[in-house]
């Protein structure tokens, strides 16, 4: 049984980690996440990563 995801009001995990110039909404559900720099136009939140991962495979990703 997995977890519920909690509300797109709280941050992504790893937005409590990084700086705070680099958290920035999920391109998605707009939750706080960590952008991974200042160039990134559509971040997305570990929630909506594993969905996307799951649809187009970690390769998509990683290029």
């Amino acid at each position: 049984m997995t977890a519920p995801v909690p509300p797109t009001s709280e941050p992504d995990t790893s937005a409590r980690t990084c700086p705070g110039d680099q958290i920035g909404p999920c391109s998605t559900c707009c939750r706080p996440t960590h952008t991974y720099g200042s160039g990134v136009r559509s971040p997305l939140c570990e929630y909506r990563d594993g969905k996307a991962a799951a649809r187009w495979g970690r390769k998509l990703r990683a290029d």
